[in-house]
């Protein structure tokens, strides 16, 4: 353990109003934090990142030596990282995300997803998702293949977050290949009993030619909570308007233009 953890924690609690303050933003009971501050326990590693995400520093800071550590910190400019500011979005998002693990719950499974492809204008892409739990959150994994073998393929692989917020399941995931996109998808829930359709909006960049910013309607169709995913990504590809591969239910939900009288365009509804 660290013989200064405790005097570093002291002075970072230093620039809040109170102890009890820094307690209740953490969301960390106070009688646990005083072993902490008392040199009686160590965070878990978990903890350990939270506490630095609030006080915008590094693990390998916190544990610094206290005279170098007191140094570090006075010489950080007035209003940087010090602070509950900078890590509002981190906060809030991680509080968001485990409360919405028990509304999507009945989401839970694998998805054949539909959009009007960013780089290839006029097709429709169809990928395969999972959106699955885990012990802090309800993630998803997308994987979008196109093309058979050589120069022609091409796959896109997504991992993100699911939660729900305002009556609306909105999932961000990175694309985890090349690491230079996110998007953003804002669903309707299912409102009856067995989910078949999501439909929605999702903004996103071009992976090819210009990386336009760009956004489509999406669908999401239930296939099951086990799949042969091998036998999945073999249905999923580029397809024309038009094509057998995709129901004209799903193309006319996915094809929608910009609400009349409006620059908005909205997503289909259920």
């Amino acid at each position: 353990m660290s013989r200064d953890l405790p005097e570093n924690l002291r002075l970072l609690c230093s620039y809040h109003n109170s102890i009890a303050d820094v307690c209740r933003k953490l969301s960390i009971n106070r009688s646990q934090f005083n072993r902490y501050l008392n040199g009686h326990s160590l965070p878990s590693l978990r903890l350990m990142r939270k506490m630095c995400d609030f006080f915008g520093v590094e693990e390998a800071e916190l544990l610094m030596p206290h005279g170098q550590f007191k140094e570090l910190v006075r010489l950080k400019p007035v209003g940087s990282k010090i602070g509950l500011e900078k890590n509002i979005i981190i906060n809030s998002t991680e509080r968001i995300l485990q409360a919405s693990r028990a509304d999507l719950d009945p989401y839970v499974g694998y998805y054949f997803t539909y959009y009007n492809s960013m780089s290839f204008p006029g097709k429709i892409l169809k990928g395969v998702s999972q959106i699955y739990r885990t012990a802090f959150s309800t993630n998803i994994k997308t994987l979008e293949v196109i093309g058979e073998t050589g120069d022609d393929r091409f796959v896109c692989k997504y991992e993100g977050a699911c939660y729900m917020l305002g009556d609306r399941l909105f999932i961000t995931a990175l694309e985890t290949l090349t690491q230079n996109e996110v998007i953003q998808i804002a669903l309707y829930p299912s409102y009856t009993s067995r989910i078949r359709h999501l439909t929605g909006i999702m903004s996103g960049v071009a992976a090819l030619s210009g990386r336009q910013p760009t956004a489509t309607r999406i669908l999401m169709e239930y296939i099951g909570t086990s799949v042969d995913l091998r036998k999945c990504l073999r249905k999923c590809g580029l397809f024309e308007y038009g094509a057998d591969d995709v129901s004209p239910t799903i193309q006319q939900s996915i094809s929608g233009e910009f609400k009349e009288g409006t620059h908005l365009m909205e997503a289909a509804t259920n």
